[in-house]
């Protein structure tokens, strides 16, 4: 049985979708610094999903999650503000991490039964689809693990290696090497080859093609997240990056290869004052 305290602080926390692993279980760390953050002594890991998406936006030049505030300083407000309640109440560590991270985030994910393993590498959640953000909270007060989802898996129907633009998924795996999410934030000159993939998929930042087609992810509802939802900028143009730097997850990039990027796909004018899509 859940611990129904955890509950509703993390729902009081805008929380509403997460799950338990055994931090002892965790397989391999990734190298990050953070890991001296983590708890001494720790023993659980709460894994929580944040939807971001927003609706469909036609006309937009960068990918879902680069349409909103920072998903890094949106998420870890959130995390650092449950950890500190969780631990004034239970009276243990607790520490928030999200992204930027040594924890295998993807791993922490299905251990803790939020969804289930794509073909495209991304983690499916019944409610959410792909479009979400993994966030975690670590800590060395033992609660109840969760377990993997069994009964849904992914329908193996082969959408998302049709749709990838650079042919980086396979049924073997992914070559993140191509993939041209990676390609856009690649610093420096670009190939001919990974130029022209830039062009045709028309985002200067990301692509969502394998995340487009999935089946599911029909019919998603809304982000229910304010912090998102208030504030959804699809066009990136010469004049409003400045400002959108400070306040996106592309910004840490730099603008030169930013720049790049939009002139590859031909940046148009910034949208006028009132007519940002809604």
């Amino acid at each position: 049985m859940r611990n129904e305290k955890l509950k509703e602080i993390l729902n009081r926390n805008q929380i509403l979708s997460y799950g338990v692993c055994d931090y002892n279980g965790i397989k391999a760390f990734l190298p990050c610094r953070n890991r001296e953050w983590i708890p001494k002594e720790a023993k659980s890991v709460i894994v929580c999903a944040f939807p971001y998406y927003t609706g469909e936006h036609p006309d937009a030049n960068v990918c879902k999650y680069a349409m909103v505030p920072d998903y890094h300083v949106v998420i870890r407000k959130i995390l650092n503000q449950a950890a500190e309640e969780l631990s004034q109440t239970f009276g243990a560590s607790f520490a928030g991490f999200t992204d930027v991270s040594a924890l295998p985030e993807r791993e922490c994910a299905l251990t803790a039964g939020l969804g289930f393993p794509g073909v495209n590498g991304l983690v499916i959640h019944p409610q959410y689809g792909t479009f979400f953000v993994i966030g975690e909270i670590v800590t060395d007060y033992l609660f109840e693990f969760d377990h993997p989802l069994a009964q849904q898996i992914c329908l193996q129907c082969g959408r998302c290696v049709a749709s990838c633009p650079a042919g980086a998924i396979s049924r073997d795996g992914i070559d993140y090497t191509r993939c041209l999410s990676e390609v856009t934030q690649r610093k420096g000159d670009l190939t001919d080859e990974e130029q022209a993939l830039v062009r045709k998929n028309g985002l200067m930042w990301g692509c969502d093609c394998c995340q487009n087609c999935c089946p599911y992810n029909k019919d998603l509802p809304l982000t229910y997240l304010e912090a998102f939802s208030s504030d959804i900028q699809p066009v990136v143009t010469r004049e409003n990056l400045n400002p959108l730097c400070k306040t996106r997850a592309f910004g840490h990039k730099g603008k030169t290869l930013l720049k790049r990027n939009l002139d590859l796909i031909g940046c148009g004018e910034a949208p006028k004052a009132g007519e940002q899509e809604k």
